[in-house]
């Protein structure tokens, strides 16, 4: 408690509050142009996309908009294409969850141990990463071609399949797809499990090591409980993932047989680029924002409800 014939007390938190006003102005003044690059960058063209899906126009700037409400969003749940291009969206996730997910999990494993040809083994993996996703598509263009390509020649000799033709055929060719996403993503989610792993306490396998834990057992009770932040993050960024496949599709079969391979991406590029309804296709890019921000707030609130049951149990 000050005392009323010494006021410095009240004078020294008189200078700390000005000098926490100090800092406060300095740390805003520092972040000013990052947040000014940011609303460039992010917030602007998000507004100005919610904006334009309100209007029909044809990406002409001197053409004026007409403003549709929410035309442009009926016209999108009404389209053939959408259900086609949802359930598209469907079997990557499902691809992307039960193949990509453990396959780049069981990668991570295998680099984080040490053995001959490490280097050469995570160059390997993270290679199709790096490769320029069209040098992808024509690789598998090459590989797949009907007749002629490695793969259906090896299958039609071996006496299998006999006229195989993965991308032509409007039930494989968007399960062959997945599987290259799958092929092309692996390497980037085996880095992230990859570094999550390296920071886990060798303290925690010595003790399960004490303790008589089988090397399943330690994966089991030990890398996977600890690795659950990791898990939720590759998760989301395989489900949201989903939503910005492109090129490999419009690379392999442009959205064909028929609209077979058609995804919100590609309906987006061709309402845009195609016909010029600009307004439209900011609608289509709208709801893929949306779809996007539930993914990831849906995937957060079940591993938090998850980690929060298995606290309550653990506390009974």
């Amino acid at each position: 408690m000050d005392s009323p014939f010494d006021p410095s007390g009240k004078v020294m938190r008189n200078k700390n509050t000005l000098k926490h006003k100090r800092y406060s102005v300095e740390a805003i003044l520092m972040l000013l142009p990052v947040l000014i690059l940011y609303c460039a960058v992010v917030v602007y063209p998000l507004l100005s996309m919610f904006y334009l899906s309100f209007f029909s126009w044809n990406g002409v700037s001197s053409v004026a908009k007409e403003f549709v409400g929410l035309d442009n969003y009926t016209k999108f749940s009404n389209d053939r294409n959408t259900l086609t291009a949802f359930k598209n969206i469907g079997i990557l996730a499902m691809v992307g969850i039960f193949a990509t997910l453990p396959v780049s999990f069981f990668l991570a494993t295998v680099i984080n141990r040490k053995f001959r040809g490490l280097r050469i083994a995570k160059t390997m993996y993270f290679l199709p990463v790096v490769i320029n996703r069209m040098a992808i598509c024509l690789m598998f263009t090459f590989l797949l071609l009907p007749g002629a390509g490695p793969v259906p020649m090896i299958l039609q000799k071996l006496g299998l399949v006999k006229n195989l033709n993965l991308l032509g055929n409007i039930k494989s060719a968007m399960w062959t797809i997945a599987f290259i996403n799958m092929w092309g993503n692996a390497g980037f989610q085996m880095i992230i499990f990859s570094s999550s792993m390296a920071g886990i306490s060798n303290d925690f396998y010595e003790a399960a090591t004490i303790d008589g834990a089988s090397s399943w057992q330690k994966l089991l009770y030990v890398t996977l409980p600890a690795l659950k932040p990791t898990i939720c993050t590759v998760i989301i960024f395989i489900l949201t993932g989903t939503f910005k496949v492109f090129d490999f599709i419009m690379g392999l079969t442009g959205g064909g047989p028929g609209y077979a391979t058609e995804v919100p991406n590609t309906l987006l590029y061709k309402q845009a680029f195609t016909y010029g309804r600009f307004g439209y296709a900011n609608a289509i890019a709208v709801v893929m924002v949306v779809f996007s921000l539930l993914i990831t707030i849906i995937v957060n609130a079940l591993f938090k409800e998850r980690d929060t049951a298995i606290f309550r149990r653990r506390t009974r």
